[in-house]
Parts: C-alpha cells; structure tokens; sequence
C-alpha cells in the first residue's frame, strides 16, 4: 500500500466514523503505513468492508482488525479437515501399489499434510481401524495446523512472506 492509499484509507476511516479523530496526522499516516506498506490497498478496503458489515462497532477499526478482516475470506474458503481426509483417505487404499500416481493426484493442501509418497504406502500396510482412528485424527490435527500456519503467513507483509518462503526453501537444500 502506497503512502497516498493509506491517506485515502484514514480519510475513509474518518469519514465513516465520527468518533474517529486523529490528533497528528503526519505521525497517524506514517505508522499506519508503516503497518500496512506490505499489504494492497485492495486487500486492507476489503478488511474495512467486511469490519463496517460485520462488527456492529460504532468505532473504527485498528490496523491488527484491519489485516484480520482481510484475510476472512481466504479463512472462510480453507477446505474443511473432513474434505481433505476424504481426498487422502482413497490413496492410502490404493497406496500399496499407486502411491505416487495418487499424490501427484491430490490437491496442495493434501500432500502438505501427507508430505510424501511413501507415507501413503506406509499407511496402507496398517489395519484398516488403525488406518479410520488413529491416522484419521493425527491427520485432521495436522490439516487444522498447516492451515492456521497458512493463515499466520498470509496475514504478515509480503517482505515477511518472502523471508519465511525463502528460509523454508534453505532448509529443503
């Protein structure tokens, strides 16, 4: 977000909220950008759209409400634990034999949470009750993890992001 978008931003703000009041604006405009500057400017009105809709509040909102009410859709739109598991549960009875035919098959979020091929030939070799309890649960944990990681992530200024992709990266070599 541009120094001039965050101004058109707190002017937004202003005007939508009376009891908003900045006492100095140079000093308000430079923290707020300096919180924001990582953001669009389209991502940050979404978040006031969505936070004027659905908060209720007669006061505005501030910029942590702001980065969160951006990234409620992308929350609301996460594949539910029970989905992903019924993706993966189909290649664990295939994966004797299909095991990496059926990851390069499953879906991002899938072979994050099985991480590899030879995990889906792993599982197949256990009892079928071991296979729907046991696997079933750690899998649904590790789904509702790597999603709130995801959602942590997405939530920080791009420059973050980069530094975070990059470092994972280092640690694959």
């Amino acid at each position: 977000m541009t120094r001039d978008e965050c101004k058109k931003l707190l002017m937004i703000i202003d005007a939508t909220y009376p009891s908003f009041k900045v006492e100095n604006a140079t000093e308000t405009l430079n923290m707020w950008h300096s919180f924001l500057e990582g953001y669009s400017y389209e991502q940050i009105m979404q978040g006031l759209k969505i936070y004027v809709a659905t908060s209720g509040s007669d006061f505005a909102p501030s910029i942590s409400k702001l980065i969160s009410m951006a990234r409620k859709p992308k929350e609301l739109t996460q594949a539910d634990e029970g989905a992903i598991w019924r993706e993966i549960r189909p290649c664990i009875r295939r994966g004797i034999y299909h095991a990496e035919e059926d990851f390069e098959k499953l879906s991002p979020m899938a072979k994050k949470v099985v991480g590899q091929p030879s995990q889906l030939r792993e599982w197949a070799m256990l009892e079928s009750e071991v296979i729907d309890s046991v696997i079933q649960s750690n899998m649904k944990t590790r789904i509702k993890d790597i999603q709130r990681r995801v959602l942590e992530i997405s939530a920080m200024p791009i420059e973050i992001q980069t530094m975070i992709q990059n470092t994972i990266e280092m640690k694959k070599d």
